[in-house]
């Protein structure tokens, strides 16, 4: 079978909520094999593919791209919706957008309808969006347009960001490393084999943020997301996210979100819920 594994994950309403400026239509991952070829059809939306793993051809302003690991294609209402696999397996999350602004806000990341290097995917943030896209609720909508919005941020961060390859080694080492507590500044510098000044004067240069920023903000938002999404205690997601003490990383949880850690869990942590499967729609 040419679908090695799949799934569709859509909205609950065929339009999203009034009030709110996009929408998440649907999302999914399919991973595929030779020879699948999808249907031939328009879009509604905007649609958005990460790839993961492999290569496979996409048609975007009928031209044809490869789409590789670590990128990104887009495409735009109206426009033709065909891609194959070529002759390796090939597997992709994918995301729709709708509603008013769904056009004009990749446009303001200054993404086109193209193929752009992005880097890894989100897999947790995409994982993420299908659990919230299902469930019948305003808060819901919510919670997926902020990490469909969040997805957007990633690639765009990856394609307008200034190539610095030192930068680009200090980011990689820091989500490879940052759940280890001896992992530090100091350590990142002498993995990179240049002095702790340069490496805060060209990072601060790149990303508009010292690296110790960085990394903190990457164990925090690496905490929320454990919070969210699985039980595990405060003192297991403190070691996983890089802090040994749990009452000192309650307290950065804390600070950083107006609440404690349990109550945190509790005013966003979603339901789960069986999921369709399926095609891009």
């Amino acid at each position: 079978m040419p679908i090695i594994s799949q799934y569709y994950a859509p909205r609950p309403s065929r339009a999203p909520a009034a009030s709110l400026p996009f929408g998440v239509r649907s999302t999914g991952y399919c991973n595929l094999r030779p020879p699948f070829v999808s249907m031939d059809k328009q879009m509604p939306s905007v649609q958005l593919f990460w790839c993961t793993q492999g290569a496979g051809i996409i048609e975007i302003n009928a031209r044809r791209h490869v789409l590789k690991r670590h990128q990104i294609a887009l495409y735009f209402p109206g426009m033709r919706h065909y891609f194959y696999t070529d002759n390796a397996p090939w597997a992709f999350y994918w995301l729709t957008l709708d509603g008013p602004l769904a056009v004009t806000l990749p446009a303001t990341m200054k993404l086109e309808a193209s193929v752009y290097e992005a880097g890894p995917a989100p897999a947790a943030l995409f994982r993420a969006l299908r659990r919230t896209i299902v469930q019948p609720s305003k808060q819901a909508e919510l919670r997926s347009c902020a990490t469909a919005f969040t997805i957007l941020l990633r690639a765009a961060e990856c394609y307008t960001t200034p190539v610095d390859n030192l930068v680009k080694s200090a980011v990689e080492f820091m989500r490879q490393r940052y759940a280890s507590p001896e992992f530090n500044i100091k350590t990142l510098a002498g993995l990179l084999g240049v002095p702790r000044a340069t490496l805060h004067a060209r990072f601060h240069a790149v990303m508009g943020m010292p690296p110790s920023a960085y990394l903190h903000r990457l164990r925090i938002q690496n905490a929320l997301e454990l919070l969210q999404h699985t039980q595990l205690s405060m003192g297991t997601i403190a070691r996983q996210c890089g802090h040994p003490d749990a009452n000192y990383f309650s307290r950065l949880i804390r600070h950083v979100t107006g609440e404690p850690p349990l109550q945190y869990r509790k005013h966003h942590q979603p339901g789960m819920h069986r999921l369709k499967t399926g095609a891009p729609r």
